[in-house]
């Protein structure tokens, strides 16, 4: 059952299950059988083995949020040039939130988590398989907080839409909305427009938390924190941050974030 009646290929062939480990190991379950067609969409109502970026865990409520994998075919892009697919993946979750919340609410929090103010209401993971020097496909995860308003203690930059609002929503209207966002943002990537590549990068660092403020951040290897101000993200995906002494590059679990 499709999805979305107004895309063209994210969503229209949907799995949509009940409980699974998590969405993204679903989908590599299909690769192992057969080649899906592009676009194809792996939603749960349940997640028990979610994950984040390397290895960490990503809880959710049963039908209360949105749980989704999507299956892309990125031929077009260099295996350097990958980080270009977070960006417009995350581009495309902000334009869904922002048709509900006020968009001046909602950042990136680099790499490609999602927040609202200062909370973390989703999360992207995305999965890719190299052919050579160029993707061949992805698996993209995407896990949403949008009617769940209690959760565990420790998460305590935790939030949902319905939090942030005060509000329910309707979870089939969100994920149409959310696959018709993804794939317009990916077909502007494929089109490989200098101009719109740029467009696209402005626009990620334009919602980036932190970006151009100086703000605090954690080096968590050490346990010392700096002052530092976000000036951009190089072509492989680090965040680029100024320091005080100088101008530093960051990778994966490098950086912490803090907020006070």
């Amino acid at each position: 059952m499709s999805i979305s009646n107004n895309s063209l290929f994210v969503g229209k062939v949907a799995h949509r299950l009940v409980s699974v480990d998590s969405t993204n190991a679903y989908a590599k379950l299909l690769f192992s059988k057969s080649k899906p067609t592009e676009g194809t969409a792996i939603c749960a109502e349940e997640q028990y083995a979610g994950r984040g970026q390397i290895g960490s865990k990503w809880e959710t409520a049963p039908q209360k949020n949105i749980i989704m994998s999507v299956i892309l075919y990125p031929k077009f892009l260099l295996a350097t040039a990958q980080f270009q697919l977070n960006q417009v993946v995350s581009l495309a979750v902000l334009a869904t939130l922002a048709e509900y919340i006020d968009p001046k609410l909602l950042h990136l929090k680099w790499p490609n988590d999602i927040y609202i103010a200062d909370k973390k209401v989703g999360g992207i993971l995305i999965e890719n398989s190299l052919k050579g020097t160029w993707l061949d496909h992805s698996i993209v995860g995407i896990g949403l907080n949008i009617n769940q308003t209690t959760f565990d203690a420790a998460l305590t930059q935790a939030t949902s839409l319905a939090i942030a609002t005060q509000k329910e929503y309707d979870l089939e209207i969100l994920l149409a909305r959310l696959c018709e966002n993804i794939e317009g943002y990916y077909l502007q990537l494929q089109a490989k427009r200098s101009d719109t590549k740029k467009r696209l990068e402005q626009a990620y660092l334009d919602n980036l938390l932190g970006y151009q403020k100086w703000r605090n951040y954690q080096l968590p290897q050490h346990q010392t924190t700096f002052r530092g101000k976000i000036t951009g993200v190089s072509s492989t995906g680090k965040l680029q941050v100024e320091t005080e002494a100088h101008p530093l590059e960051f990778d994966l679990k490098e950086i912490k974030f803090l907020f006070d």
